[in-house]
Formats: structure tokens, C-alpha cells, sequence
């Protein structure tokens, strides 16, 4: 296969300018791009969003019949397409084919101005698909994301410092009990991808099992879990429950400075999980030493960890959908190749904390947190 990395990760939400203005907002996105019935893309509105070296792609119905409608009917907002950057997406699309994998549109060809993008998509699991995105004379996919469907938007100017986000480090896929292997091999068969890393987790009365797919630069990697049946229920259970199936259940952001990144996502609005006091005082003991003042990363809620190539430092926010679905990860990685299993405790127990306290709340739509996309999920 010749995709690597993470072209572009496409939301299906149910109102794209408040879905827009959320993570403009929050996490400092622009918009670059815009489609809609006037640019061809009949049925559906359309905005890509950047921020570094991330494009989110944000797509609403415009009437009730399109398959946007239809998913976030079924699932709430959430993501229908990861999309991965190739030099051949044709040769890529063929390939996944004779694999298994099933079609979902083949390859079309969009030109503008000099600039060519080929795009195909299979399917991967209930609604979730992958497109082979190859661009040619374009490589940051900004001016000209799928030329003569999307026409650029000139909105506000890029951010003065550096960027908070720099890429998508990893995806994680929650699935349901019984089919990890199964998905591990599809991944393998049809996207070319490596089985890297497996761990069993047991937090409490909950336990899951954990497998890491990547290609062999580690530009595209999904981690894949699925919760263990005869332990109880826990967040697992509740996201196959709120999304009706599997599907992404949190979006890795890798940044360059974590400690300034979550400040500044915290300032604007974006919660971030809490950890208990006695995680810290522990670090030491761990062997961590990230050059983190223990203070700061227990302020921010910052996680560390260590594996034999390095350390990382990352953090996890509250779900801003209704549903409590989809959520976010900041990651700082400092040589580590990873995922913090040795935080992966850490992250459960807050999560957990998190359900308690809005199983308690009189109204669970009360502790969405400011600035969230209220009709998310809806």
C-alpha cells in the first residue's frame, strides 16, 4: 500500500455551524474550504477545518434522505471517514478490494488550476470508511482540498504562535466484544497495515482488550478495544451503546508543547479529565521524569509514561457531544512509541469518574460544558 499518513478525519455532525464554531472556538481550527449544492455537493453542506498539520472535514445534511442525515440519526455526531494520504489511490483501492474489503465509491478524479486529487473509499465498520486520498501539486491540501468540489475560504488570519495541534497521532476504535481479531486482520488485509502492540487491561470489576495496527512509519495507527464480557460494564459498553455499534471512539492530537496546548484548550473552553492527586506522587517512583513540573502536570491533568524508546505526556478530554461519545487526546511524545498503557489505568478510573458523575446529575444534558454543540448527538 502507498498511504502513510492521515490525510483528513470527516465528522458527520448534525449542524455544521455550530459544529464549526465549536472547534474553531476551542481548538483554534480555520476554516480553509467550503462545499455545498452550489459547488456540486448536492444534498449536504461541507467545511474543512485546519490547525497545523490537521484537517477535519465537518459535513451536515440539507435534507432528511442523505446519508449524513441517516448517520447522525443513528449514531449522533461523530467520525464516517479517516481519511489516508496515498501516492496511488487507484492501486490502493484495488488492492484493499481484492482483499475483501467492499466498495463504497471508486476512484474519481478532481481537477483544478493545475491541481489533481484522486479519492476512493471502503467500507470498514458500521459506517465508519476509509478514503485513499492521492494529491498531486498540492500537498497541503488547504487552497485546493478536492478541486472544483470544494472552493477555499478566507476565513480569519492563521494563528500568531506555533500551532497547538501538529497531527493525528492515532485513531482509537471501540468494538464490540468478540470482534478485535477479526478487525486487526481486516486492517492488516485491506489497508497493508502491522499488528504492533496488544495488551489486556483490567481497571476495577471492568477488563478490555487492546490491539495497535500502524504502517511501517507509524504515520497511520489505530488503536482497536474491546471490553471483555464476563467482566462488568463500564465507558466501553457505554459508547457501543450511545453510537449503536463500533465506531472511533477518541482522536489522538499530537502537539509539540502539551503543558501551553492544554492551557490554552482549557482557557477556551475544552474540559480536560481529571487524574487523582496520588497518580503523581507516584511518577517518581515509575522512573518518569518528563522536565514537567509534577505541579503543572498535576494542574493540567497531564498523564506521563515511558516504554523502551522513550516518555510521553498526554491528556484526554470530557466528550463535548450529548450521547458522550466521541472525546479527545493530547499527546506529547517524547521518543516514546507507545500509548501509555502504564497511564491507561489512570485514564479509565477518570472516565469512570466522569460516568458516576453524570449518571447523578438530575439532567444529564446539564453537564455538557460551555461552548459545546448543544444539538450534538440530537
Amino acid at each position: 500500500m502507498t498511504a502513510h499518513s492521515i490525510d483528513h478525519v470527516e465528522f458527520y455532525v448534525g449542524d455544521v455551524n455550530q459544529a464549526s464554531h465549536y472547534y474553531c472556538g476551542t481548538y483554534g481550527f480555520r476554516v480553509v474550504a467550503e462545499a455545498g449544492p452550489l459547488t456540486g455537493f448536492a444534498g449536504a453542506r461541507s467545511l474543512v477545518l485546519a490547525h497545523g498539520g490537521v484537517r477535519l472535514v465537518l459535513t451536515s445534511a440539507l435534507h432528511a434522505d442523505h446519508r449524513a442525515a441517516r448517520f447522525v440519526h443513528r449514531h449522533g455526531d461523530g467520525v464516517r471517514d479517516v481519511a489516508l494520504r496515498s501516492t496511488d489511490a487507484v492501486a490502493d483501492f484495488e488492492q484493499a478490494l481484492a482483499a475483501g474489503a467492499e466498495p463504497v465509491s471508486g476512484p474519481e478524479t478532481f481537477e483544478e488550476d493545475g491541481v489533481r486529487v484522486v479519492r476512493a473509499t471502503v467500507a470498514a465498520t458500521n459506517d465508519l470508511v476509509h478514503s485513499f486520498v492521492q494529491r498531486d501539486g498540492d500537498d497541503e491540501a488547504t487552497t485546493h482540498f478536492l478541486p472544483g468540489r470544494y472552493r477555499p475560504v478566507a476565513e480569519g488570519a492563521e494563528a500568531s504562535g506555533p500551532a497547538l495541534l501538529r497531527s493525528v497521532d492515532h485513531l482509537a476504535l471501540c468494538l464490540r466484544a468478540g470482534s478485535l481479531e477479526t478487525m486487526v486482520d481486516f486492517y492488516q488485509r485491506a489497508l497493508g497495515l502491522k499488528h504492533t502492540y496488544d495488551e489486556y487491561i483490567v481497571v476495577g470489576g471492568q477488563a478490555m482488550a487492546s490491539k495497535v495496527v500502524q504502517d511501517e512509519t507509524r504515520g497511520i495507527t489505530f488503536t482497536m478495544v474491546e471490553p471483555d464480557p464476563v467482566a462488568g460494564r463500564g465507558q466501553l459498553n457505554d459508547f457501543l451503546d450511545g453510537f449503536d455499534g463500533p465506531g472511533v471512539q477518541h482522536v489522538a492530537y499530537g502537539t509539540d508543547d502539551i503543558v501551553h496546548a492544554a492551557r490554552e484548550l482549557r482557557l477556551s473552553g475544552v474540559e480536560l479529565l481529571s487524574t487523582p492527586a496520588g497518580y503523581y506522587a507516584s511518577l517518581a517512583e515509575r522512573g518518569i521524569e518528563v522536565g514537567i513540573d509534577p505541579a503543572v502536570l498535576q494542574d493540567l491533568g497531564l498523564l506521563a509514561d515511558r516504554d523502551e524508546w522513550g516518555q510521553l505526556v498526554q491528556v484526554f478530554t470530557r466528550s463535548p457531544y450529548a450521547r458522550r461519545t466521541v472525546f479527545f487526546e493530547l499527546i506529547q511524545r517524547l521518543d516514546a512509541r507507545t500509548f501509555g498503557s502504564g497511564n491507561i489505568k489512570a485514564l479509565y478510573e477518570a472516565v469512570e469518574r466522569e460516568r458516576a458523575r453524570t449518571d447523578e446529575a438530575d439532567d444529564p444534558r446539564d453537564a455538557v460544558p460551555a461552548g459545546a454543540p448543544a444539538k450534538a448527538g440530537v
